[in-house]
């Protein structure tokens, strides 16, 4: 299935909205279809539109879709049908033609790799059969009555044959389809709206708007969702969970939902809260950190005692205790029900009573209401009974499952770096090229300092601003490399609570637990000892996964070879994988 945008066309004549809809039933899944696409740089008017785009490895191609009867008299073109009549001057096949000229110059003239990609355009009449002849008729690109019923593939592949022999006779030169990645570069310059793209930087950080744009594999899963009350959807770090869910919640919420988005990070919750607040007014989804929320409804329900009682040190506590209280104090004080809950990051909240909970605050519970669940199954915390127990209890609700596999947040580079140092694979799928990630050695305290120092200042001096860099430890600022040091390259460090000195130009240093679910440009990794060590590979998969373009690693001499180990068995599990 072709990935259409818009998911709905709007407004549009039957006989479009029956091609449209075709087009993406029976192309394949990697292709997109752009529909009543605007067309500001059109050669012969002020203003264009084309009826449909198609972006595909066969190449670019405009469609102009005509429905009901055509007919042609002194260079007048007359169409009925849709209940309906108008006249132009211009053919069908002008109109495509124009519409095909304007895509090639705006995607030529924004990236270069274009200019060997071969476009075409089409005439579609679904419900006529057209015979006539003429100079501006080119019957080898027309679809109509006779042939439509048989597969649109084979269309599409008549066209890019038709106008691979075209440009071969005309320029001599072969020119081919594109490439998957130029497939989502394309529709990024032709349509980079709030339908193909989400400002995940703006919504999570608050300072760093650039548009993140969705795969076509996120896309198919966003539409998914919008089609099953239950889901759970997984996939590993930088898949575009979080955006999914977050767009999720923002749609139900716009619908007239009550949406209540749990997460687990208590920085994740803030940062998109005031993202949304920033936002148009209208409806907007409840969102909260899972355990500020379990204490609201505790100390509502007058059972902090209850709480204070425990050991907040125990193992048990934040997976069954706290959870537990909370539940006990939703049964002793009745609390309105959300319609929809929309649970992020939740590999760090399935046990079962977390789960009592949420049947709690959900309408109809967990095996008749609506709720949808985000997860990276690498970073289960939990045993395998545990495991077993939450299973059981979410297929109750029969929920339908996705899994993301396209990487949408990190380069190549970063994704492939993190793999080697925790053991963890990220997905490398759908990941750009970027800059190459660099590992630092270090002999310990001054030096290990000296030589962070020295990358900042080097970050700094070719133009990374300080709001793009992290500096990310496994250790406290007590216990790290930067113990008692309040600055480094001359800039102050400040946690992410502390916005204030963040935007003066400090640079952000926290723990890699405390940084899940955020992200930066860069991220520094200090305090790495114990790479190869399997108690500490899913922090550090969690923490060196927050980097979108470049990873810097500090490790201590005494971690060569425990890296260059780390190293191997990544190649032995790419064998593996091509094996």
């Amino acid at each position: 299935m072709a990935v259409l945008i818009p998911d709905v066309p709007d407004k549009c004549p039957n006989s479009e909205r029956l091609v449209y809809e075709r087009l993406g039933r029976e192309l394949p899944d990697d292709w997109v279809v752009l529909h009543s696409l605007g067309l500001p740089g059109h050669e012969t008017k002020i203003w264009g539109e084309a009826d449909m785009i198609v972006l595909s490895t066969l190449g670019v191609f405009a469609l102009e879709v005509k429905g009901g009867k055509v007919s042609c008299s002194d260079g007048v073109w007359t169409f009925s049908g849709d209940f309906r009549s108008y006249s132009k001057r211009e053919s069908p096949w002008t109109q495509a033609s124009g519409a095909m000229n304007a895509v090639k110059s705006r995607l030529q003239e924004a990236n270069g790799s274009f200019k060997d990609a071969l476009f075409g355009f089409g005439v579609v009449m679904p419900y006529t059969e057209f015979r006539q002849t003429g100079a501006e008729i080119v019957p080898e690109v027309l679809l109509d009555k006779r042939q439509f019923r048989d597969t649109l593939g084979h269309y599409i592949s008549a066209l890019q044959r038709h106008w691979h022999e075209v440009c071969a006779d005309k320029h001599g030169r072969n020119y081919r389809g594109l490439r998957p990645d130029e497939i989502r570069l394309a529709r990024q310059i032709l349509r980079p709206d709030l339908e193909t793209a989400l400002s995940l930087g703006g919504y999570l950080t608050g300072v760093d708007a650039r548009l993140l744009y969705l795969s076509n594999e996120q896309i198919r899963a966003s539409r998914r969702l919008a089609a099953n009350p239950r889901t759970v959807v997984r996939g590993p770090a930088g898949t575009g969970k979080s955006v999914i869910a977050l767009e999720r919640a923002r749609q139900l919420a716009a619908g007239g939902k009550r949406v209540l988005m749990l997460c687990f990070n208590q920085l994740l919750a803030s940062h998109v809260r005031q993202g949304l607040a920033a936002e148009a007014d209208g409806p907007k989804p409840e969102v909260r950190h899972v355990h500020a929320l379990y204490h609201e409804l505790i100390r509502a329900a007058g059972m902090l005692d209850r709480l204070d009682a425990e050991n907040a040190e125990h193992p048990n506590f934040f997976p069954r205790r706290f959870p537990e209280i909370a539940a006990e104090a939703l049964c002793e004080r009745a609390t309105e029900r959300w319609d929809v809950v929309v649970l992020d990051e939740a590999q760090d909240l399935l046990t079962p009573e977390h789960l009592d909970v949420i049947d709690l605050l959900v309408e109809d519970g967990l095996r008749r209401g609506r709720w949808h669940f985000f997860l990276d199954p690498l970073q289960n915390i939990y045993g395998v009974e545990t495991q077993d127990a939450v299973e059981q209890r979410l297929a109750e609700g029969a929920p339908a499952f996705d899994d993301l596999f396209e990487n949408c947040r990190n380069t190549r580079q970063v994704a492939v770096q993190a793999s080697i140092t925790s053991g963890i694979d990220l997905a490398v799928a759908g990941a750009p090229d970027g800059p190459q990630c660099q590992v630092h050695y270090h002999a310990g305290g001054d030096d290990g300092v000296a030589r962070l120092d020295a990358i900042v200042r080097e970050l700094i001096a070719r133009d990374v601003p300080s709001r793009d860099i992290a500096i990310l430890s496994t250790r406290r600022h007590e216990n790290s490399m930067l113990a008692g040091r309040r600055e480094i390259a001359g800039r102050k460090l400040a946690e992410p609570v502390d916005e204030a000195a963040l935007k003066a130009g400090a640079l952000l240093f926290t723990t890699m637990h405390s940084f899940k679910g955020l992200e930066r440009q860069v991220v520094i990794a200090i305090d790495m000892e114990e790479v190869g060590h399997d108690r500490w590979a899913m922090l550090h998969y969690a923490g060196l996964s927050r980097a979108r373009g470049l990873l810097h690693l500090l490790l201590p001499t005494t971690a060569r070879k425990a890296y260059e180990r780390q190293a191997e068995a990544f190649g032995r599990r790419l064998q593996q994988r091509v094996a």
